[in-house]
């Protein structure tokens, strides 16, 4: 994903016509920050017809080592075999330097072909020279009505996998009348989740994986 590189470059040299740019004066010093208002960056892969768009309210660029601060940031990514997602979180910085991306502050992951499957945390770290984001905070998953919680993971754009440690699994089931009969518990070291068929992988080290099935009476 070097692209990254040369479309960060060209598009640092193009930000006045993003937005208003300003200067703040103070009796200590001046400000040579310069503030976005209505920030948008558009990169697209030919290669493997791969978009990723970032837009804020806001964003305030430091002329000292071109990063990026953006305010209600929108991530999304879209490609052609359905490897979307959609990231929302209160801040996140383009470090133009290492070509990468920290999202943080209320991080919300949803899949854009399924607003039922989500993901929240704390923050991650993209290198925008590849296609793994490391999350490495505790996670909260939600898929239909199952529940996951582990203690970080790492999701792979290109494979559309998410690998997680620790992880406690939960599921309720519903009956035709829409009453909870069952509940299912699953504890393991790992799990992975495969996007593309929707399968989740439960494995441990010692090789033994703790489920629970617990069965609910119904009137």
């Amino acid at each position: 994903m070097k692209y990254f590189q040369i479309y960060f470059l060209i598009t640092l040299t193009l930000f006045p016509l993003f937005g208003c740019l300003k200067s703040n004066k103070s009796t200590i010093g001046i400000d040579n920050k310069s503030y976005i208002n209505d920030f948008e960056l558009l990169q697209e892969n030919p290669n493997n017809q791969t978009s990723v768009k970032i837009t804020s309210p806001m964003a305030i660029i430091d002329p000292t080592d071109n990063d990026i601060e953006i305010f209600d940031s929108s991530i999304e990514i879209l490609n052609k075999n359905g490897q979307d997602f959609k990231v929302i979180s209160g801040n996140s910085t383009l470090n133009n330097l290492l070509n990468s991306i920290r999202v943080y502050n209320n991080v919300n992951i949803s899949f854009l072909n399924n607003k039922d499957y989500y993901i929240t945390t704390n923050s991650f770290y993209w290198d925008l020279n590849s296609s793994l984001i490391d999350i490495n905070n505790p996670l909260n998953i939600n898929f239909d009505n199952s529940n996951i919680i582990a203690s970080n993971g790492l999701y792979n754009i290109d494979s559309s996998q998410l690998k997680i440690v620790n992880t406690e699994f939960k599921r309720n089931i519903y009956n035709s009348d829409g009453k909870e009969e069952t509940q299912v518990a699953i504890k393991s070291d790992f799990a992975k989740w495969f996007k593309k068929d929707n399968i989740l992988v439960f494995t441990s080290n010692d090789k033994q994986v703790e489920t629970t099935i617990k069965f609910l009476l119904t009137q």
